[in-house]
């Protein structure tokens, strides 16, 4: 492991606290990335302030001048690893030209989320936590590579995990159960399963997965579940610490709905959409 690999798990491990990010600029520092530690020093300062403090707007500037100024030292390599599709994800602020969109993207120094298609993930994945500190990750085209995905290490200590791709390659039934196998989700507080194809058969394998103890935030909208789905979240004792979970446009009538209101293991839940 290289010292950069071992500041950025360092990093990761411990992603609310500044100290990892403050040596790891000083090292940067004394190794002539003056500019890289400068921004990291920056972004640092100014999350800890509000936008009424006096000093907000020179921070700001500041950081802002830095990115445009090492715009491709630090952005072109994320580019190439997202792949020449990066657009099609959502990630456009990855172009080659200078986006202001780029410094919103930049949390305390570093990127921390990012979307790109299953693939590119599963072959680049080293090289892609080799630069980033990563905790939300968004996938497109997962479906028929979960079992892949649910074996690889590099999803350990993420955050969030979002799958995309409704009308081509959509996680369905048959990947739900490798998925919830996985033992690298433990930690996981928000999955999107939005406009997937899981249906009932999925929910059902889903609910058997040790790592939704962690959840906060469930999104399973519009994924052709029934009352069975909504029945198998509602004895789901995996859930107690959910908080949200969505199931707009899913066929649950009011027995669904009745059992998700009076369930045991969903007392947390604060937000509940159903049916749109």
């Amino acid at each position: 492991m290289t010292h950069d690999e071992a500041f950025l798990q360092a990093i990761r491990e411990a992603p609310d606290d500044d100290a990892p990010r403050l040596i790891y600029a000083d090292w940067l520092e004394e190794h002539g990335q003056t500019d890289r530690a400068e921004f990291i020093r920056i972004q640092c300062r100014r999350f800890g302030i509000s936008d009424m403090d006096p000093n907000a707007p020179g921070l700001q500037a500041r950081a802002e001048e830095l990115l445009r100024d090492n715009w491709d030292v630090w952005v072109g390599p994320l580019r190439e690893l997202v792949g020449p599709r990066y657009d099609r994800y959502g990630e456009m602020w990855l172009r080659e030209e200078y986006n202001p969109e780029g410094l919103r993207r930049f949390q305390r120094g570093f990127v921390d989320a990012i979307i790109l298609e299953v693939e590119h993930f599963l072959n680049h994945a080293n090289e892609l936590l080799v630069r980033v500190p990563l905790r939300a990750l968004g996938l497109w085209g997962a479906g028929g590579h979960a079992r892949a995905l649910a074996d690889c290490p590099h999803l350990a200590g993420l955050k969030a995990l979002a799958f995309y791709d409704y009308f081509s390659d959509p996680l369905t039934a048959r990947d739900a159960p490798a998925l919830a196998a996985s033992p690298y989700l433990q930690g996981l507080t928000h999955l999107g399963l939005g406009m997937n194809s899981l249906a009932d058969e999925g929910v059902e394998a889903l609910a058997r997965a040790q790592w939704l103890k962690s959840l906060v935030t469930l999104d399973l909208t519009e994924n052709g579940i029934t009352d069975i789905g909504a029945l198998a979240l509602a004895n789901c004792s995996h859930l107690g610490q959910l908080q949200t979970l969505l199931l707009r446009h899913n066929a649950i009538s009011r027995r669904g709905r009745k059992a998700l209101s009076a369930s045991c293991h969903l007392r947390q839940v604060s937000r509940l959409e159903l049916n749109g």
